[in-house]
């Protein structure tokens, strides 16, 4: 049996997480890919020189995590599988582990082994002048969907693991990479950013905790909270007053790009191969 380790990535339509799905692919992992809507999907364009291996699959699929936990009931979600040799298919998938199953055969067996929570969603006013439906979406993107996307990704990994007991032994470990800000810390304040701040201190807190739940299952839980990410959406999306603040409060060594985020990515993952 030839067991191959997939990557699941959410936000992977732009920015970062389009960066973490380019890396990872690149360094032979198979990936699925979420956006928020068909048509985002629809921009993701795997190449062949992101290809390592003629074994690895690619599939994206919509998920609108504002539509928490809504999104959770679904019985199908529109994706689209990627080829080497054709033009690309478009899919309805039953369930986040459908592909899996699917690419498993011929004494190859996929399995999700890496979960990126990278999808989130930024405010753009003052705390008073945020709205009950603001705050809800960005609630729902960046601590609860996160939270029910380890959870299934947990009990998927905890079932390969029964189901394989020796794929886990010299591989690398399963893991969880939640992407927080360097605004979930008390030191950098910007007004304009309260609720989103909160919501990253939020999904920080939690995967410390849940780390702690994890080790008997040797499955690793971890953050990154990276500073000001150059060129992504979501620092455009601000406004001119709070892009100036936040430049100003984060110190130039704290800025990184989309590229050195999904590089951290990587090493983070890989390095889990150290670990007995």
């Amino acid at each position: 049996m030839h067991f191959l380790p997939v990557a699941m990535v959410t936000g992977s339509t732009r920015g970062i997480g389009k960066a973490i799905s380019q890396k990872l692919s690149q360094e032979g992992l198979s990936c699925i890919m979420l956006g928020s809507t068909k048509e985002t999907i629809k921009r993701i364009d795997i190449r062949k020189d992101q290809l390592a291996s003629s074994h690895q699959r690619y599939c994206a699929m919509a998920i609108d995590f504002r539509k928490w936990p809504h999104w959770t009931g679904c019985e199908l979600y529109d994706g689209i599988e990627y080829f080497q040799d054709r033009p690309p298919l478009e899919q309805r998938y039953s369930s986040l582990f459908e592909p899996c199953d699917k690419w498993s055969s011929n004494g190859y067996f996929y399995y999700v082994n890496l979960l990126v929570n990278c999808a989130g969603l930024t405010q753009e006013s003052l705390s008073v002048r945020t709205t009950s439906s603001q705050i809800q979406e960005i609630m729902n993107v960046n601590f609860m969907s996160p939270v029910t996307m380890t959870n299934l990704c947990v009990k998927n990994m905890m079932k390969s693991q029964r189901k394989f007991p020796e794929l886990f032994v010299k591989s690398t470990r399963p893991t969880i990479i939640n992407l927080s800000s360097i605004l979930q810390s008390g030191e950098v304040k910007v007004p304009g950013t309260s609720v989103y701040s909160a919501s990253k201190a939020a999904l920080s807190r939690y995967t410390e905790v849940l780390a702690r739940e994890m080790e008997p299952r040797k499955i690793r839980c971890l953050t990154i909270s990276p500073g000001l990410v150059k060129g992504t959406d979501m620092i455009r999306n601000l406004s001119v007053t709070s892009q100036e603040e936040l430049t100003s409060a984060i110190d130039t060594k704290y800025v990184t790009t989309p590229a050195e985020v999904a590089q951290q990515v990587w090493s983070l993952y890989n390095e889990s191969k150290l670990y007995e």
